[in-house]
C-alpha cells in the first residue's frame, strides 16, 4: 500500500481521540463508578489491541523483508536457496520462484557470454598470429622484385605469391573489421530506396576475382529492376557474406546462380550452388556466432559472415533461411518492400 504509514497513524490518531471522547461522554453521564471503571478498562484493553496488532504487524514485516534479503543474498553468491515454502500458493513463493527463474536466465546468459568470449580471445589471437604470416612473405617477396637480374618466369612466379600473401592478407583483416563491428554493436542502418539489383551487383563484383580463380561461373539474368526501403551498403554485405560462402564451398568449375522473385510484401533473393552442401543436423546452427560446420575444416573462415547477414536482415524486418542436400545449398533472403 503506497501510504501505508500515514493510514497508520491516522488510525492510531483516531482510535485513541474516539477512546478519550467515550470516557469523557461516560463521566459526563455520571454513571455509577463500576460502570465507569469497566469502560475504562475495556477503552484500555480494545486500544492496547490495537497497538499490539500494529506492533505484530511490523514485526512481520520485518520478518518478511529479511526473508527476502536472504533470498536475494542466496542468488548474488550463486546460490539456489528456497526461502519460502514452493508448495504454498502466495505472493511470496511466487516471487521466490520468479527469482530464481531470473537467476537461472541469468547464469545461462553469463556462461554464454563468457564461452563466446574466450572464443574471441581465441580468434583475435590466431588471426594475429595468422596474420604474420603473409606480412612477412609480402615483405621477402617485395624485396626480392626488387632485384633487376630476375628472369620473367621468376617475377611472374614472385608477383603470384605475393598476389597470394596479400589476399590472405585482405581476409584476416577483413574478419578482424566483422569482428569489430560485431563486438562494438556499429551496424547502424538507414532505410532508402535502392535497388535490390544493383546490390546484388555490387556483392558480384566483390568475389568475382575469388569465383575466377575457381573457374565458377556466377549467374545473375534479371531484367527486371527490384527495389526496397534498405540501407545499400550493409544489405550489399549481407549478400556478400552467403554469396563468397557458397563461392568458397563450391568446387572448382561450379556454379553458382541468383535470382530474384517477386511477392505481394517481399523480395526473395535465393543464392545457389552445387557445393558440398549443408547436413541436415548443422542447417539450424550455420547462423550462429562463430558456427563452422564439420565439413568447413581447412577453408579459410572464422564463423562470423552468416551471423552478421541474419543480424543486417532481421534488423530491417526481413528473415533469411537454408535448404541444402548433397548436390548444393540454397539460400533465401527475403527483403521487406516497404
Amino acid at each position: 500500500m503506497k501510504h501505508f504509514e500515514i493510514y497508520r497513524k491516522v488510525i492510531l490518531v483516531t482510535g485513541a481521540a474516539a477512546a478519550a471522547l467515550f470516557l469523557v461522554i461516560v463521566i459526563l453521564a455520571g454513571c455509577n463508578p463500576d460502570l465507569m471503571v469497566a469502560a475504562v478498562s475495556a477503552v484500555i484493553f480494545l486500544y492496547g489491541c490495537l497497538f499490539l496488532l500494529d506492533f505484530l504487524h511490523n514485526r512481520y514485516n520485518d520478518d518478511l523483508l529479511e526473508k527476502i534479503t536472504l533470498l536475494i543474498e542466496a542468488l548474488t553468491e550463486q546460490q539456489e536457496k528456497y526461502i519460502f515454502p514452493e508448495e504454498e500458493d502466495t505472493l511470496t513463493a511466487r516471487l521466490q520462484h520468479q527469482l530464481l527463474k531470473l537467476r537461472n536466465i541469468l547464469t545461462s546468459q553469463n556462461k554464454m557470454l563468457a564461452r563466446e568470449k574466450e572464443q574471441i580471445k581465441t580468434l583475435i589471437s590466431d588471426i594475429s598470429h595468422q596474420i604474420k604470416t603473409p606480412v612477412a612473405a609480402a615483405n621477402t617477396f617485395a624485396q626480392l622484385l626488387d632485384d633487376t637480374d630476375l628472369s620473367d618466369e621468376e617475377r611472374a612466379e614472385y608477383v603470384a605469391t605475393l598476389q597470394m600473401a596479400l589476399e590472405k592478407l585482405t581476409f584476416l583483416t577483413n574478419s578482424l573489421i566483422k569482428m569489430s563491428r560485431l563486438e562494438s554493436g556499429i551496424i547502424r542502418l538507414k532505410p532508402e530506396k535502392n535497388s535490390l539489383n544493383d546490390m546484388v551487383l555490387q556483392a558480384i563484383k566483390t568475389v568475382y576475382a575469388k569465383a575466377k580463380s575457381k573457374s565458377i561461373t556466377i549467374y545473375f539474368d534479371c531484367e527486371q529492376r527490384f527495389e526496397a526501403v534498405l540501407d545499400f551498403n550493409w544489405t550489399a554485405e549481407a549478400i556478400t557474406n552467403v554469396l563468397d560462402n557458397a563461392v568458397k564451398y563450391t568446387p572448382v568449375g561450379g556454379t553458382v546462380r541468383l535470382q530474384i522473385s517477386e511477392y505481394p510484401s517481399y523480395l526473395r533473393l535465393d543464392i545457389s550452388d552445387n557445393g558440398i552442401g549443408i547436413p541436415e543436423e548443422e542447417q539450424a546452427k550455420v547462423f550462429g556466432r562463430f558456427y563452422r560446420g564439420k565439413q568447413s575444416a581447412g577453408i579459410d573462415g572464422v564463423g562470423i559472415g552468416l551471423y552478421l547477414t541474419r543480424d543486417i536482415i532481421n534488423k530491417q524486418k526481413g528473415y533469411i533461411k537454408v535448404i541444402s542436400d548433397e548436390s548444393g545449398s540454397t539460400f533465401s533472403i527475403f527483403l521487406k518492400k516497404m
